[in-house]
């Protein structure tokens, strides 16, 4: 199915069961509206185009990666952004959505969306060759009617312990 075609399901879905305070029609169109927010950073991220994603981060942005890495503000968002495309090893790996974008709405002018993908290939600092699945994490906001990211956290996907397994919640028994 095409990704056009998941989105029109996505939002039927959704429309159908999201909270009766938000209006359906305004629901559908912000909902399309962000999920193009994301296709763009796809897009971005797929082509290693810094300055096209940036264009739909908020000036005030937080930006997390998975190694740690923290940036407020567009301009320092975007300088990272830079240096990792010009890294070889970033920029010799693919990136590929694993499931569609899942979008809540918090109020009628804020949004989370949280996504899976997976980039094959990526070289490590260390020299390392890793494919990463990975959680991204975002909230969006609707200013002036457009929708922009105001933080993105991303998280790797790591394979549970053998103790998490044992107990998936963490805590220690009879806590």
């Amino acid at each position: 199915m095409s990704l056009k075609g998941r989105r029109l399901i996505f939002v039927a879905i959704y429309w159908c069961t999201a909270p009766a305070s938000l209006p359906g029609q305004t629901r559908e169109t912000d909902s399309l509206a962000i999920l193009d927010v994301i296709d763009q950073h796809e897009a971005a991220m797929r082509t290693f185009q810094a300055e096209q994603q940036i264009k739909i981060y908020a000036a005030d942005a937080v930006w997390i990666n998975a190694f740690g890495t923290r940036r407020a503000g567009r301009d320092s968002i975007l300088a990272f952004l830079v240096a990792l495309n010009a890294d070889s090893g970033y920029r010799a790996s693919q990136v590929r959505r694993v499931a569609p974008p899942e979008v809540i709405f918090l109020r009628p002018d804020v949004a989370i969306v949280r996504e899976l993908h997976q980039r094959d290939g990526q070289r490590l600092p260390d020299g390392s060759l890793v494919d990463r699945r990975i959680h991204t994490s975002y909230v969006l906001s609707k200013d002036s009617g457009r929708w922009l990211i105001k933080y993105e956290h991303i998280a790797d996907v790591r394979p549970r312990s053998r103790a998490m397994r044992s107990n998936p919640g963490g805590l220690e028994k009879g806590a």
